[in-house]
């Protein structure tokens, strides 16, 4: 693609009228290059549901566009990121594919500042796309034309999201989401963003997400990926978007074409990337792929380059999809909140005059002090190795903090839900009662009225033992669940301060929505709210918890 194109020259000129004057004309194209004219098939054939986040629609050259869903991940400070455990135990494959465990955030802040998110092509790049931004005749867009783009190189990938990026920052500055005052940019996913988002993210459980494949709720993997067999790809490309999304709302992202990441390849080490460097990789299998090596952690090395041809290296069956993210120090103000945070990284528990922190301090000075370089050397190599020890046992303590939060607010929802089955039976009870001494009423005086009173008698008779027995059970759930909230309570509060519950409430939160149990979050709040009281002033009023869970309101609910 030629550097006029960027500015909608070619295109333009054939759609706007020559006769136009040469002011209004130029007026006339600024504003058609960022026009979207496609229709929808072409570009987003498989709108996302009202009920999920929005899709993020980008502009392209030649009025087409691009769809994008959004990752999220926990986190609002700006050093949080979140543990991810990747790759499979297959031991065959274990040398490239072994389990590891890696970190990611994200690049935008989102509102409320809890959660922060990258942006992921919906579809794979098709043919029409890349020929928008690549080629210098426009396309005409058609369905062979939403086949994925096979056959470009790493490099020309690479190339196209730098033109791609330069298009939109001149053409459509506002179509990028910003992070502070920082635009956003389009580049290759790294393996992790990638292999997180296909596994379905925060969207499954902790071990949905471990799986193979993500869940999929038809069943059949056919509906979800085009692989070797004659009842899916049957060795030929498929148009984007035909087939069920993931999780996440991503089509396409095991099957059909290979995808393309952005860094180079590594073995496994047992857990940790061997030191050196390869080709590039690509993820997800293909159309050539059987559906027994289909997952989401298969990856393949390449040669950057065929040694054969000579050239970079190019095949039928690999493509790739986009990712939008930012830089990390997008202003001097987040450069000095990155400082701030880095700086209280190595202090366990946050709390300042602990053993460890005291420790370090000491191990600071006495680097500082000492004359002998060698043993400065030795002293700084321990102090590194405690800071990086106090930071994963940081991590845990914050991961385990959440899992308690959500298992407060999961006992609260349960006391609430026993109390309210328990008034279930008792209002069945007193209706039931009341119907019969109406019954009773009615039946003096009448022939037979004695008889139907003394049956009604004994089937309430047999449905209040049935409805007794119940109601122990109920109400023996019930002390258990307020006696485990107020165990939990107890707990929490003695073990984790109320600065890193309410720190974690907002990432908790988070987690909660995503997985579409938003009827938690208040129950979580209730509980961070009891573990202050508890804190404070170190009493156990299990009946006023209950009186506060009970007022909690389902219509007011997130």
């Amino acid at each position: 693609m030629s550097a006029s194109k960027g500015q909608a020259g070619s295109l333009s000129l054939r759609l706007a009228p020559c006769i136009l004057p040469l002011a209004l004309l130029l007026a006339t194209l600024s504003v058609l290059g960022a026009e979207i004219a496609w229709p929808d098939k072409f570009y987003n054939p498989a709108p996302t549901p009202p009920d999920q986040p929005s899709d993020l629609i980008l502009p392209l050259p030649c009025g087409g566009a691009m769809a994008f869903r959004p990752v999220e991940i926990p986190g609002g400070g700006w050093l949080d990121d979140r543990p991810v455990e990747l790759g499979h135990s297959d031991a065959e494959r274990g040398y490239k594919e072994g389990r590891r465990l890696s970190h990611l955030a994200g690049a935008f802040t989102t509102k409320g500042g809890a959660t922060r998110r990258y942006y992921l092509g919906k579809y794979e790049v098709t043919r029409d796309q890349y020929a928008a931004l690549m080629e210098p005749d426009c396309p005409k867009p058609n369905m062979r034309g939403r086949l994925p783009m096979t056959g470009a190189s790493w490099f020309e990938a690479v190339d196209l999201t730098r033109r791609y990026t330069e298009w939109l920052l001149g053409e459509a500055p506002d179509a990028l989401p910003k992070e502070d005052r920082a635009s956003g940019f389009l580049r290759l996913p790294t393996e992790e963003e990638w292999e997180f988002a296909a596994r379905g993210g925060l969207a499954v459980d902790a071990a949905d997400f471990l799986a193979p494949r993500f869940p999929m709720p038809e069943g059949d993997l056919a509906r979800y990926a085009w692989y070797e067999s004659s009842g899916s790809a049957e060795g030929v490309l498929h148009p984007v978007g035909l087939l069920k999304p993931n999780p996440l709302g991503l089509h396409d992202i095991l099957g059909n074409a290979s995808e393309l990441t952005l860094t180079p390849f590594h073995l496994d080490r047992r857990g940790r990337d061997h030191g050196q460097a390869g080709g590039f990789v690509s993820r997800g299998g293909d159309l050539l792929t059987p559906d027994s090596q289909l997952g989401s952690a298969v990856r393949q090395e390449h040669n950057y380059f065929d040694p054969g041809t000579g050239r970079a290296k190019t095949m039928d069956s690999l493509g790739f999809r986009l990712v939008v993210t930012a830089p990390v120090i997008v202003s001097p103000e987040r450069l000095d909140a990155i400082k701030q945070s880095w700086t209280g990284l190595p202090q366990l528990g946050g709390e300042v005059g602990t053993d460890a922190t005291l420790a370090l301090q000491q191990l600071q000075e006495l680097s500082i002090q000492t004359q002998d370089d060698a043993v400065r050397a030795r002293l700084e190599i321990i102090q590194r190795n405690m800071e990086q020890s106090q930071s994963a046992i940081n991590e845990a303590r914050a991961r385990t903090l959440r899992a308690l939060l959500r298992t407060g607010a999961f006992m609260g929802k349960r006391v609430v839900t026993d109390a309210q089955r328990a008034e279930v039976i008792r209002s069945l009870q007193k209706l039931a009662k009341s119907r019969f001494e109406e019954l009773s009423e009615g039946a003096k005086g009448v022939a037979g009225g004695d008889a139907l009173v003394d049956e009604a008698r004994s089937s309430l008779a047999t449905k209040q033992v049935k409805w007794d027995e119940a109601l122990r059970e109920i109400e023996t759930s019930l002390a258990n669940s307020l006696s485990y909230y107020g165990d939990m309570t107890v707990g929490v509060g003695v073990d984790y301060t109320e600065s890193e519950a309410e720190a974690q409430l907002p990432v908790v939160e988070a987690e909660l929505q995503a997985k579409n149990n938003i009827y938690l979050i208040p129950y979580a709040r209730l509980f961070v709210a009891h573990l202050r009281a508890y804190r404070g002033d170190q009493a156990v009023d299990k009946a006023r918890w209950r009186e506060d869970l009970m007022r909690i309101d389902p219509a007011n609910q997130p």
